[in-house]
């Protein structure tokens, strides 16, 4: 077994909050970033609706305006003469006003009809109907003309128009298919009292209105299109948007990781040997004390001393000295299970914590581990002899209310017995 893979089996390092903080802010970031980016698409489509819908009205209104001047043009006339077709008689509105000749005759003997303003636009609308261009409509609440009765949009209209209403219109959905439709009022002039005089209007007052409708499915249908340009723009923009938040964010999560875990390795594992350092030992030494305790396991532990180290210093140099270390902790590292915890104690000391077993157990396993070390060897140079290794063990097990200090003055009282009777040997204290 590597001392890598015994570093590992030992680290058990809690989950850093960092990389927890940072997924939630580039979540919330990301979530900030996709509704500012609906919101921006939802606003350029009802924009856009808007100026399709505007783009009607306008049209509505220039239909409008050609139909007044239209109307006035035709009243400044005092009407205007149409051949006469079989069927088609003078009009009867026109006939009670004096001086008006309603039927004309040309040299050739054809007969014209005079018509007013009204009849005109009727044939104009027929016209623009026909050719599916618009339709127009010149109704009032008072109508003339049983044929002008206003429908619901119209009755809506000029009932708008007598609070003050200036126009009206609405996009509806009919038999026929989509449609805009649009009215504005009718203000009477001094000309219209000649023929609306006696129902009560006076200049200046509204006496109905022109409806104008319009189809509207190549609009609707540019409104259709136009939401799902947006609709499929704004998956784009988001996936890649999410797909770019997510690479960077992921790169950086993995680098701030790598950097807290080797912060992490920093502060919990000795440099020289890569094994655990005396603070993150005695901290999983105090768990594994609570945990044996707690469910009334055995536990021992083991203080190790490296023999005549200050020798290997002082006579071959620090270099030699460390290599010796590393060599010791790689014989624990091998031996010991993944579960048992490896820290270095001090300079040329160690300490094995044995969860889950007794003290013979313990004892066993010291002298295994010193008959391996006692089997090694090291050199300097090559022409320097062999430098044989030797290690003093002492072994001690938890007792019930102990302490972790009482456990390790245990150990390390037997440890001292071993130096003390020749080191190369194992010494235990119950």
């Amino acid at each position: 077994m590597s001392q890598t893979a015994n570093h590992d089996r030992n680290q058990n390092t809690p989950a850093s909050s960092s990389s927890g903080f940072v997924k939630r802010y580039v979540g919330i970031i990301s979530l900030i970033s996709c509704l500012l980016i609906i919101a921006i698409c939802w606003g350029f489509y009802n924009h856009t609706v808007q100026l399709i819908e505007n783009q009607l009205l306008y049209e509505a209104r220039a239909f409008f305006q050609e139909i007044v001047q239209t109307r006035h043009w035709i009243i400044k006339q005092d009407g205007v003469y149409i051949r006469k077709k079989p069927g088609m008689l003078p009009d009867p509105n026109l006939e009670k006003i004096k001086g008006l000749k309603t039927v004309i005759t040309d040299r050739e003997g054809e007969e014209y009809l005079l018509r007013n303003h009204a009849v005109i636009t009727r044939l104009i609308s027929a016209l623009a109907q026909r050719d599916q261009l618009f339709i127009i409509n010149i109704t009032s609440l008072k109508s003339l003309n049983p044929d002008n009765k206003p429908d619901n949009f119209e009755q809506a209209a000029l009932e708008s128009f007598e609070t003050g209403g200036k126009e009206f219109y609405r996009l509806i959905q009919s038999s026929s298919g989509p449609t805009f439709r649009f009215m504005a009022p009718l203000v009477t002039e001094k000309e219209c009292l000649q023929c609306h005089g006696d129902q009560g209007y006076k200049v200046g007052d509204i006496r109905g209105g022109i409806s104008i409708t319009i189809p509207a499915q190549q609009v609707l249908y540019e409104i259709t299109e136009a939401r799902t340009h947006t609709v499929l723009a704004t998956i784009a923009i988001l996936l890649v948007l999410l797909s770019v938040i997510f690479y960077i964010s992921w790169h950086f999560v993995k680098d701030l990781k790598k950097s807290e875990n080797r912060l992490v390795e920093l502060a919990t594992t000795d440099s020289l040997t890569g094994i655990l350092n005396r603070g993150e030992g005695f901290r999983r030494f105090e768990q594994e004390i609570s945990r044996s305790q707690r469910k009334q396991l055995p536990l021992s532990i083991i203080l190790i001393d490296i023999d005549y180290f200050k020798k290997f210093n002082d006579n071959f140099g620090h270099q030699v000295g460390d290599r010796v270390i590393r060599m010791i902790t790689g014989v624990l590292v091998a031996t010991l299970r993944n579960y048992d915890i490896i820290c270095r104690y001090g300079g040329e000391e160690f300490l094995v914590v044995l969860p889950s077993t007794e003290l013979q157990k313990a004892v066993e396993t010291a002298e295994r581990l010193r008959i391996l070390v006692a089997e090694m060897s090291t050199t300097v140079d090559e022409l320097e002899p062999a430098i044989n290794l030797t290690i003093s063990l002492g072994v001690s097990s938890l007792q019930l209310g102990d302490s972790l200090d009482g456990l390790v003055y245990r150990a390390d009282n037997a440890l001292y017995i071993a130096k003390e009777e020749g080191r190369n040997q194992v010494q235990f204290i119950t």
